[in-house]
């Protein structure tokens, strides 16, 4: 993964199960302060990539080589300032094994690109960029956890999408 975490940003861990009353999603987005910083690392790869220098570049992918799954990360200054922190909490909790799973995924075949650009005598930066198409063809899951091209997990400009992608999610909270 091409990215760095925010000492805002932590990883998500399972929380407690959720089981009881019936989710009321449409009253439930979250309310957050503007002022709130947020990153999307999809912009931040790419602006790395086109600016960086070849020294850079291959420090980039070397430290890519050999590295642990990515997690999932949340911003828990947003869900704590949310008015339904709990529902927020319990939906990521819901999704955390799929991310888990298409993380390792997404490690093997990035450690395969690096592994097979170099071979082929490819440039850092097109490894690079090969990395950043490998990120965008995956789930919007997986990106809402990585912040790939949104404000990832617990954002409230993406609490829309988080209710869609937790359908069976039941609010115990409500």
């Amino acid at each position: 993964m091409i990215n760095s975490i925010g000492s805002q940003n932590y990883a998500v861990q399972q929380a407690r199960s959720n089981v009881g009353k019936v989710e009321q999603t449409a009253e439930n987005s979250p309310k957050v302060p503007e002022n709130v910083n947020s990153s999307d690392a999809r912009k931040g790869a790419i602006s790395f990539i086109e600016s960086a220098t070849p020294e850079e570049l291959e420090a980039r992918v070397n430290s890519l080589i050999g590295r642990m799954p990515s997690a999932g990360m949340i911003n828990l200054r947003e869900i704590m300032n949310s008015d339904n922190g709990d529902e927020v909490v319990g939906r990521i909790n819901r999704l955390s094994a799929q991310i888990e799973q298409e993380s390792r995924s997404v490690l093997n075949q990035e450690q395969d690109l690096i592994s097979q650009g170099r071979a082929e005598g490819k440039s850092n930066k097109d490894i690079l960029m090969s990395i950043v198409k490998l990120q965008d063809e995956q789930s919007d899951v997986y990106k809402l956890a990585m912040h790939w091209g949104n404000e990832g997990l617990g954002s409230p400009k993406t609490y829309a999408k988080l209710v869609e992608l937790t359908p069976s999610y039941v609010n115990y909270y409500a």
